[in-house]
């Protein structure tokens, strides 16, 4: 919305200032040209946005030719352990931007794996897989999601505070493969400061609510389980903070980054773990 302010200016004649006529012409000039001026400065500096650029809040898609390796710790109870690992790297298809991201445990086994289509307007969900050990033959088998939404994460945050961005996924959870619905709904939160390794940097942070629907085998129906979710994105990193809580459980468990790994560091960091 462009917002204009009115400039109420004074114009005095001639006579009651008693100068020639070249003299008012300069005056009159000189006037006009604060009055233009006062237009144009409103115009350039009282725009109205209804949104919060967040692009740079993102993973940096466009640093991640080569790949890099971001370390999760969890806090739960007072203990603090390896939670995951997950692992990105952009490419090109087609003339389009996707984000690839691989899940590891702690063990350095792939348990899932994203593909991000990098848009003007956001992030889509292309394809959400999860990755299961075959206990007779020890291969990892994919077993593909299947997703549905518009933005998951937008690059035009939208500050009303009634709209979610809504992310939709329909799966079968390992081990058992129960039939499950995920059905999450992002909000803007707000721009925030987030101390990481030492430096304080800009963050901004998003609100969630996670519905599942997961099956009962026992009794039939589904389970409904709810949780809220708090999420901390740092400027030229990404997710940062993760704070979560279980409708009718008491506690939080919190998650935090806690390193980013070239190709090559986590390559060893495997290496070093699986000897261990």
């Amino acid at each position: 919305m462009l917002v204009l302010r009115t400039h109420y200016i004074n114009f005095y004649t001639v006579d009651s200032i008693n100068l020639t006529s070249k003299a008012k012409i300069s005056i009159l000039k000189y006037y006009l040209f604060l009055f233009v001026s006062g237009l144009l400065f409103s115009c350039t500096t009282e725009i109205e946005q209804d949104y919060f650029d967040t692009t740079s809040y993102y993973y940096p898609y466009h640093k991640l030719g080569s790949p890099k390796v971001y370390e999760y710790q969890i806090e739960h109870n007072g203990a603090q352990f390896v939670s995951h690992y997950w692992e990105f790297q952009t490419i090109e298809e087609a003339g389009n931007v996707y984000l690839l991201c691989k899940r590891y445990n702690p063990q350095f086994e792939i348990d899932q794996s994203v593909k991000e289509l990098i848009l003007e307007e956001g992030v889509v969900t292309t394809a959400y897989d999860f990755h299961v050990k075959d206990t007779n033959t020890q291969e990892l088998v994919i077993y593909p999601n299947r997703v549905s939404q518009n933005i998951v994460f937008p690059f035009k945050a939208s500050l009303d505070t009634i709209m979610a961005y809504r992310f939709v996924c329909e799966m079968k959870l390992p081990p058992d493969f129960l039939n499950a619905k995920l059905v999450r709904d992002r909000k803007f939160g707000q721009p925030l400061k987030y101390q990481l390794f030492g430096d304080t940097i800009e963050a901004v942070s998003f609100i969630n609510t996670d519905l599942y629907d997961i099956q009962n085998v026992e009794e039939g129906g589904y389970w409904t389980v709810k949780k809220g979710l708090i999420e901390i994105y740092a400027k030229g990193i990404g997710l940062v903070y993760q704070e979560e809580r279980t409708a009718g459980q008491e506690g939080v468990e919190i998650t935090k980054l806690t390193a980013i790994y070239t190709e090559k560091e986590f390559e060893k960091l495997k290496k070093n773990g699986n000897n261990g």
